[in-house]
């Protein structure tokens, strides 16, 4: 049993350790995120640790329009918004428009902040992933 939580525990520390030197880089995505628009949930979360750096949120295709006779598939993402929520404070960006399939928050604070999407379809939820992107 001993010998199993050294391995385990080994294991662990390699893999944070792996993660720690991945987010060294002038350019890093954090792991990618399942949202859906409507649930009262956060969509994903990064933390920004240097003064005016710039985040991009991407949408990943598909992206998905939900309703009550079915699912949909969407290519057209004009109905679709993002802004970052401090997570300390719970100040607020403006919501900004994934029409192109991204958008890019610059000059940020440093600090945690949350992803919140949200659509402009009365009929349904969106519902797909997504990718933060630090930008040094």
């Amino acid at each position: 049993m001993k010998r199993l939580f050294v391995i385990v525990s080994t294991v662990l520390f390699v893999l944070v350790g792996g993660l720690v030197v991945g987010s060294s880089t002038a350019q890093a995505s954090v792991p990618r995120y399942s949202f859906q628009t409507e649930d009262g949930k956060w969509d994903g979360e990064i933390y920004n640790p240097n003064k005016g750096s710039d985040i991009q949120i991407e949408l990943v295709s598909p992206i998905y329009l939900k309703t009550s006779t079915g699912s949909k598939k969407l290519t057209d993402y004009s109905k679709i918004q993002v802004r970052l929520v401090n997570a300390k404070t719970g100040n607020t960006t403006v919501y900004q428009s994934l029409a192109g399939g991204k958008t890019l928050f610059t000059g940020m604070k440093p600090g945690k902040f949350y992803v919140d999407v949200i659509d402009g379809y009365s009929s349904g939820k969106v519902k797909g992933k997504l990718d933060i992107v630090f930008m040094n």
